[in-house]
């Protein structure tokens, strides 16, 4: 007799659909424990610590859910409105600035006027610009990512220090001075030097003592400190040679008071890869010069050629308009002021220094 099968201890039932419950707003999510880095076990090994802090990170399951009604609540959708203002904020504070930076650049290249007359030295421009200048200048440095460059070629002084057509002191901040034996601010501006000296004693009051400030033109002779008869270490001079009407004799003075061994280090601005660039620069120098005191279309490859020093590094930046230069003086010269230098051979080129740069080099 054939045997009746037993019927199934548990019936198939329908597949259950999830069903998500609302989590109060109120509530909140359990305190989680997390790895605690101050007291490390001693015995495990560094790839056990890091998988025990990588196994306690917070997880997404562990953040507060809302519900479908809480979502559509007029509070929460207040919450997301004013949190996507603020990148619209964001967008219109750049396009503001860009604008206005448009706008200032317009004006200067449809200005016209008379600048047949203007004199070589533009001294007094830096004199009455001196309490507003880094106000002034703040904008454009910072679209052409000068403050960067500042900072990195200032770190690399060491020793005695001598910083040339200093100004207001824009690169004083970003001064190692524990690298530094003594530094030497110089600048024809007594406006100017004024502001340097201020903002010199605002970040580096300490090494007050070690510090000189000169109030003299980098075209005459410059005496470094008495404890460094072998001459300076380090010069510094950024957007200086636009400036003096006599660039490559600057340049000749500060090769006689600098060490054999030491660098001198430049970042200026000046012509561009560009001919067509280079046409708006010449069409506008004599406008910015009456303005500011600078003459920004000067080849400043030329000009370090002309000066006879050894070029070790050089960079372009922005189009070619920023110059980012490393020299060395010439062996034998360290006694001899600018115009006796200016007498003796120039030291030949291996190729002209405009060669030396990439052609594509754009903003970098």
């Amino acid at each position: 007799m054939a045997k009746i099968p037993k019927p199934p201890r548990v019936l198939p039932t329908a597949k259950a659909i999830p069903v998500r419950r609302a989590v109060p707003l109120n509530r909140r999510a359990p305190p989680q424990t997390f790895y605690d880095l101050s007291k490390p076990d001693p015995n495990q090994t560094p790839e056990q610590a890091l998988r025990k802090v990588w196994a306690a990170r917070p997880k997404l399951r562990d953040l507060q859910r809302l519900s479908d009604e809480q979502l559509a609540s007029e509070a929460h959708q207040a919450k997301l409105r004013r949190w996507r203002q603020w990148p619209m904020y964001g967008v219109c504070a750049v396009g503001f600035v860009f604008g206005m930076y448009g706008v200032m650049l317009y004006v200067s290249l449809t200005r016209e006027g008379d600048f047949k007359d203007l004199p070589a030295d533009l001294t007094d421009r830096f004199d009455k610009e001196a309490e507003g200048y880094d106000e002034k200048v703040d904008t454009s440095e910072s679209l052409l990512l000068l403050t960067s460059k500042r900072k990195k070629l200032t770190k690399l002084a060491r020793g005695h220090v001598l910083e040339v057509a200093v100004g207001t002191g824009r690169n004083i901040p970003y001064y190692n001075t524990k690298q530094c034996a003594t530094v030497t601010l110089l600048d024809s501006s007594a406006p100017m030097l004024d502001v340097a000296r201020r903002k010199w004693n605002d970040t580096h009051k300490e090494y007050f003592s070690r510090v000189f400030f000169k109030r003299q033109s980098a075209l005459e002779p410059i005496t470094p400190p008495f404890d460094a008869q072998a001459g300076y270490d380090t010069v510094i001079e950024t957007m200086g040679l636009c400036s003096t009407p006599e660039p490559v004799k600057l340049l000749q003075n500060i090769e006689a008071c600098t060490n054999e061994g030491g660098q001198i280090l430049l970042l200026e601005h000046g012509k561009s890869h560009y001919d067509w660039l280079n046409s708006l620069l010449d069409k506008t120098a004599p406008a910015h010069a009456d303005e500011h005191g600078c003459w920004w279309n000067k080849d400043i490859g030329k000009i370090v050629e002309d000066s006879g020093l050894e070029v070790v590094n050089i960079k372009r930046y922005n189009f070619g308009t920023t110059w980012w230069l490393e020299l060395k003086p010439r062996k034998g010269l360290r006694q001899k002021p600018a115009d006796s230098a200016a007498e003796q051979p120039l030291v030949p080129q291996a190729e002209p220094l405009v060669a030396q740069n990439s052609w594509w080099s754009l903003w970098r």
